[in-house]
């Protein structure tokens, strides 16, 4: 139970509050004590003040001239109360004149000009105040006591009531804030058990979003992109072994079938034989160059390719890499056109003259007869250019991923340098991408299609 984060939250917040109440309490219960003595306190000095002129209005009286314990006993007669009673004694420790109805106690020092003493008289609690005065030169000490059960059962019944009243409203608060808790880590529970139900079968689900204002629907909100995510790479995953499954399976279908031809016959011709193993030859290159292909963007997914980085001259890369594709070019009449202008680059070489080897290799297979291709290096930038078919506009936004080729609307000559599984641009936008660069479709349109590498300026 206490690993819940509701229960945990909820004992925070009672503890919490607990400290709050008891602090409050304390105060409370501080505050009153303390007005109560300050208002029984100012309560005596008033009316020892009161007594004092009472005795000094007894005394000034002219036509009746008496002695100052006759003023004395005379106020006294006027100071009767039930919680304030009086005595008087003299310097020399003489009790003049008393309301209490109990032996002065003999423990009450005098002499001080004022003063405030707690005493117990008959097991009785007593707030005590003593004030001096003078009368003809005769100094006496006035003691005025007050009960204080009145004060102290005030002060239990406030006690009381906050040790009741304080549980009581902690153990509503806590019962409150549980349920508070519980109401507002239901989205999370909905999320949960939602999110429990997602899995590679059906990543289209999404977490419920009750109000994308708040933390937790800013959470849910980060998930379903998270999954968002997964469902496009799980997505591509999926068509990535489709199409490579695709791929694959050709090349193994014709060397499997030239092996069997081969080998139903108990006795065939050297030319039957050397025509089989060129066909088996031509397709076992033909997966070593998907596999290869495949091998570089799986390595380039995880991030484990290792790139070397130096100064190169991509104007000097073309132009071997131009000599490397006219072969085939040549094979099919199609004129090149090279224009190089100095291009000083920051790159991985070998990585540099395949991304220019699959354009130049595109640029033949994706041409006509008798065509042209034109190669131009400039102001970094890179530009290969054919006089091959349009590419559909519905599929130039496509032209970059794996395995895709416009084979429908392209038609393309039957020998590559490079897998010719749809791979080739691909790699060359990953390569283009770790070199800051940008690999664009310039134009595709009936006169031809144009490809530009724009490399970062130099530094």
């Amino acid at each position: 139970m206490f690993s819940s984060i509701r229960v945990k939250l909820t004992l925070w917040y009672t503890f919490a509050l607990a400290l709050v109440i008891i602090a409050f309490s304390a105060l409370v219960y501080l505050s009153f004590v303390r007005a109560l003595r300050s208002d029984t306190d100012a309560n005596l000095v008033e009316m020892a003040k009161n007594f004092v002129i009472g005795v000094d209005a007894e005394q000034s009286d002219e036509e009746r001239k008496q002695q100052p314990s006759e003023s004395i006993a005379e106020a006294m007669d006027a100071f009767r109360f039930r919680d304030y009673r009086f005595a008087v004694i003299s310097s020399n420790e003489k009790l003049i004149g008393k309301t209490i109805d109990f032996d002065f106690p003999n423990d009450l020092k005098s002499g001080m000009p004022e003063s405030f003493v707690d005493h117990v008289i008959k097991d009785e609690p007593y707030r005590v105040f003593q004030h001096s005065f003078q009368i003809d030169g005769n100094t006496f000490h006035l003691f005025v006591f007050h009960p204080l059960g009145d004060s102290l059962e005030l002060e239990a019944r406030l006690r009381y009531t906050l040790l009741i009243v304080a549980p009581i409203a902690l153990l509503l608060a806590g019962i409150g804030g549980y349920f508070v808790a519980r109401r507002s880590f239901r989205p999370i529970q909905q999320m949960s058990a939602r999110a429990n139900l997602i899995t590679s079968q059906n990543l289209h689900e999404r977490l419920p979003v009750i109000n994308r204002k708040d933390e937790l629907g800013n959470l849910a909100t980060v998930f379903n992109d998270l999954l968002d995510r997964l469902d496009k790479s799980f997505e591509q995953q999926r068509r990535f072994m489709a199409d490579a499954s695709h791929e694959l399976r050709t090349p193994l279908a014709i060397v499997r079938g030239e092996s069997e031809v081969a080998l139903s016959k108990s006795e065939r011709t050297a030319a039957e034989y050397q025509e089989s193993l060129s066909i088996v030859h031509d397709e076992s290159k033909r997966l070593t160059r998907i596999v290869e292909d495949l091998f570089t963007l799986a390595r380039a997914d995880s991030g484990n390719f290792a790139v070397n980085f130096s100064e190169v001259y991509l104007d000097e890369i073309a132009g071997e890499c131009v000599h490397s594709i006219r072969t085939l070019a040549d094979k099919r009449n199609i004129g090149i056109e090279f224009v190089a202008n100095e291009m000083l680059v920051t790159g991985d070489e070998s990585l540099l003259r395949r991304l220019l080897i699959n354009l130049l290799d595109n640029a033949v297979k994706y041409n006509h007869d008798n065509g042209r291709i034109s190669i131009t290096t400039k102001d970094q930038h890179l530009t290969v250019t054919n006089t091959g078919p349009q590419i559909p506009a519905d599929e130039q936004a496509e032209i970059f991923g794996r395995f895709y080729r416009a084979d429908k609307g392209r038609q393309r000559g039957n020998e590559s340098s490079t897998s010719g599984a749809g791979l080739g641009l691909a790699i060359s936008k990953w390569i283009s991408e770790i070199h800051d660069a940008e690999l664009v479709l310039e134009r595709s349109d009936k006169s031809g299609t144009s490809f530009t590498v724009r490399f970062p300026q130099a530094k």
